[in-house]
């Protein structure tokens, strides 16, 4: 017994060391102690993103004392992280290489507190600066000081303690810190504060730089570049997943002992520097990096002169996937595979005039490009069939398989590419179910070549599963009532159905039931499902998604209603009429006149009713995140905007109303004077005017407005400001703007439905206010190339953790009631991608009229080309 259990150990120790021979043994060293500077390769050492490619990475923990760039030029550490003044060391004859630069501008800046009277760049001679050596090297910080020509001979620098309670009890004026450590804990401690950053004054430098050694680079640059790739996909995922990335340094990673929340404000603030102005991570522009070592230059801090250009390498090869030289053989005779697929279920995989497309098309020509082989698709006409013929090996790969007991006898599996829904098909007067074990005594259409067929008869024998052969019969038969409904895959069905324009069917629900599509290699060609293994995991999330909308996309068109336009236009004339024929085309007009308004005020109050009502069943719907989003918006902001017609025509439609009839009765008791007649209809012609006026305003925001056109920012505003005026009259709030007159390019009508979305929230914010004034403050400066806009309130600011949450869809603050949360999801969009811009919300404190306010502060910076 105990010399098997010690042949046991010894083939785990042999087995644990063949293994660990795999894995190239580096080095990264940190530049600071842990925090979220360093979560991105965290998460790559911890998701198995270094493994992944052959790597075993050791991060090695900071310690005062520690000169980052010397030990990587020495070889004491393979990896490092440095500021802009990596720059300065190239010159000083350290051999080394930058490969990115995580943040394109400095997390450095300076602050004073807020009483300490220094407001300006102008206010620093002559006091104590506390800074590292490091800091006050960083040319960020000196091109801010000197732009405002003060000398550095003019400054008190003094030893920095890393202790911001220093800046507080006055043992110095200013401190150096990071944006997104310091301001946080002045926030805590209820101090008010003054920041001044390099980039607000046109100095955003790179930071935080990845680097390593010419040696390491020319040695092994496979390794180099494998690093740099996993160490760019653990930001990725650590920035689109801060909680569980805080979560991750919290527990394993915290000789700070940091906080969560603090953590995550660090998470966020590095996130916005890590893509400002970019939205490329890691990118370094030659020109940008040329006029950083030119600064450096001009104020005498080079000592060698150095070409930029060989500080950077700048890897054109980075789509492809890292192999090892066993791998790369192997491909040398082996490059050409022939694949299996499913050949028709649309738009995922189907063929068309016998080529091959869909998403899973386009997947796999990614694979082909990352790893340089080529795949020859085997056709067949069934599903059934294609599963057969992989079994039997007449091809070496499927391209979309689930993965089961019975199929892992035969084939590898990767991981999941492709996740997808079912769906319940029905007749339109057919009602909307939670879940299938609501549904009794109904006949239900399903595939029986899906896997889940078998489970389904299973699990709700109550309901009589019916086998077709296609989606095409299925959604037959439903038509033909031969079936109640058919359940089939999410977008293959909405594809069907808008293709052939289907408005007898609907669907009834998205089930809680889906299928997990995976790359099947044949379990005897262990080298071939490495390879594309390793090609699958190399392909991230976000590209997946944007390859899955390219051909999910489904448009949505909806024709614009005029019919209250041409009513009023209708009324405008009656009233003309009336004006030359007196009294007895006045009688008529007056009755039409008070049907019209009785009619219209009915209808609107009941298409507002509706469409709230709408509103919320549709946000209610479990297809959340399906391709109906766009529509859904659309009809939260129509509804939001009827709502302000009904506001806006309440007054006067009020008195056309009430002078009609003070003219009907005065001419009833024949005391009706000529005086009295064109006065009351001089006011009847003003409202009306008014009316249409009104109508011009609003036509903006439902005109669609699909090529980008040159317009007046202030006009748009004011236009904007029009519809929601009555509203911000009566809650007595109060508008300060600062608007620059200019010309900007995009779409109008999407940049009012902007400017509508962030003042109402702040018309709501402040409705529950505790200030008494009730203000937004509006700035619309023009700097260079970009226009800058800010929107703040008084309102007391968003309790919200992490603050840019509130544009993601469905996500509100308010009351279900009173919020669909897509509003601020759209101004994200119609930002980020019409207007060529980047929207941002943070909490601020300022003082205006000697009195404090804090607020919710949204900026957006449109880049006009």
């Amino acid at each position: 017994m105990k010399s098997i259990l010690s042949f046991i150990l010894l083939l785990s120790i042999c087995l644990e060391t063949l293994n660990a021979k795999t894995l190239k043994k580096i080095t990264l060293q940190l530049s600071w102690f842990d925090q979220f500077q360093f979560a991105g390769y965290y998460i790559a050492k911890e998701k198995g993103f270094y493994e992944d490619l052959g790597l075993d990475v050791e991060i090695k923990p900071f310690n005062f004392g520690v000169n980052v760039p010397s030990a990587v030029d020495e070889g004491k550490a393979d990896f490092g992280i440095g500021r802009e003044t990596l720059i300065l060391d190239r010159a000083k004859g350290k051999k080394i290489v930058a490969l990115y630069a995580l943040f394109q501008a400095t997390p450095l800046i300076l602050i004073a507190k807020e009483d300490s009277k220094i407001n300006k760049i102008e206010d620093f001679v002559n006091k104590k600066i506390m800074t590292t050596s490091d800091d006050s090297s960083e040319v960020s910080i000196k091109a801010m000081i000197s732009s405002k020509k003060v000398k550095i001979e003019q400054l008190n620098f003094i030893k920095h303690t890393h202790n911001i309670d220093d800046l507080i009890n006055n043992k110095t004026d200013i401190i150096s810190a990071y944006i997104s450590k310091s301001p946080y804990d002045l926030d805590k401690k209820g101090i008010f504060y003054k920041i001044f950053d390099p980039k607000d004054y046109g100095f955003d430098m790179y930071s935080d730089l990845l680097f390593t050694s010419e040696d390491m680079l020319e040695n092994n640059f496979d390794v180099v570049m494998a690093f740099k790739k996993a160490s760019l996909k653990g930001w990725t995922y650590a920035y689109s997943n801060i909680d569980e990335t805080v979560d991750l340094i919290f527990q394993k990673y915290n000789s700070q002992n940091i906080s969560k929340e603090a953590l995550s404000y660090e998470g966020n603030e590095l996130k916005k520097l890590s893509y400002y102005n970019t939205k490329v991570l890691g990118e370094i522009k030659s020109e940008k990096l040329q006029r950083i070592y030119d600064l450096y230059n001009v104020m005498g801090l080079i000592p060698n002169k150095i070409d930029t250009k060989k500080f950077v390498e700048y890897d054109n090869d980075n789509n492809k996937v890292f192999l090892t030289k066993e791998e790369k053989l192997y491909l040398k005779d082996n490059h050409h595979f022939k694949i299996c697929v499913i050949p028709n279920i649309k738009p995922y995989s189907y063929f068309e005039n016998n080529d091959f497309k869909g998403f899973i098309s386009d997947y796999f020509k990614i694979i082909e490009e990352k790893i340089g082989i080529e795949f020859e698709v085997i056709k067949r006409d069934s599903f059934k069939d294609s599963l057969s013929a992989f079994k039997n090996k007449q091809c070496d790969i499927h391209t979309a398989l689930t993965k089961t007991e019975d199929r892992l006898k035969f084939a590898n599996f990767t991981k999941s590419h492709v996740n997808i829904p079912f769906i319940l098909i029905s007749k339109q007067d057919f009602p909307f179910i939670e879940s299938l074990s609501t549904l009794k005594n109904k006949k239900i259409g399903i595939m029986s070549s899906y896997n889940i067929s078998k489970k389904l008869k299973e699990k709700y024998p109550n309901i009589e599963f019916i086998d077709v052969k296609s989606l095409d019969e299925g959604i037959k038969k439903v038509t033909n009532k031969q079936l109640d409904g058919h359940i089939d895959l999410l977008y293959t069905s909405l594809y069907k159905l808008y293709e052939n324009n289907n408005t007898k069917l609907k669907v009834s629900n998205k089930l809680d039931i889906d299928v997990d599509l995976a790359v099947a290699v044949r379990n005897d060609n262990e080298k071939l499902f490495e390879i594309i293994n390793k090609a699958v995991n190399d392909i991230d999330e976000k590209r997946i998604d944007e390859l899955l909308k390219s051909w999910v996309n489904v448009e949505y068109k909806k024709n614009t209603d005029y019919t209250l336009l041409w009513i009023i236009l209708a009324l405008a004339g009656i009233i003309f009429l009336a004006l030359l024929y007196r009294q007895k085309i006045l009688n008529k007009m007056n009755i039409s006149l008070n049907k019209i308004v009785k009619e219209k005020t009915e209808e609107l109050v009941k298409i507002n009713s509706n469409l709230e009502q709408r509103i919320k069943e549709e946000v209610e719907e479990n297809l959340r995140k399906d391709m109906l989003l766009q529509r859904q918006a659309k009809m939260a902001s129509m509804g939001e905007m009827l709502e302000n017609i009904a506001h806006q025509w309440r007054q006067p439609l009020s008195v056309i109303s009430t002078g009609a009839s003070g003219i009907r009765i005065k001419k009833e008791i024949n005391d009706l004077d000529d005086k009295f007649l064109f006065d009351t209809l001089e006011s009847i012609i003003n409202s009306s005017t008014y009316l249409s006026q009104t109508i011009d305003d609003f036509r903006y925001f439902f005109k669609p407005d699909k090529e980008k056109r040159r317009f007046c920012i202030k006009d748009c505003f004011e236009k904007s400001l029009n519809i929601l005026s009555s509203k911000f009259n009566n809650k007595n709030i109060k508008i300060i703007k600062n608007i620059n007159k200019f010309d900007v390019l995009g779409h109008q009508s999407e940049l009012i439905q902007v400017f509508i979305n962030i003042l109402n929230n702040a018309k709501d914010a402040l409705e529950q206010s505790q200030y008494e004034k009730k203000l937004i403050f509006v700035d619309i400066l023009k700097l260079e190339n970009k226009i800058l806009i800010k929107i703040k309130d008084n309102a007391g600011g968003i309790d919200l953790k992490p603050l840019d949450k509130i544009f993601e869809p469905y996500f509100t603050t308010k009351h279900k009631s009173q919020g669909t949360g897509i509003g601020l999801y759209m101004v994200d969009q119609i930002i980020s991608k019409h207007m060529n811009g980047l929207i941002e919300v943070s909490n601020i404190k300022y003082t205006y009229e000697q009195a404090k306010y804090k607020g919710a502060l949204f900026t957006i910076t449109l880049y006009d080309e």
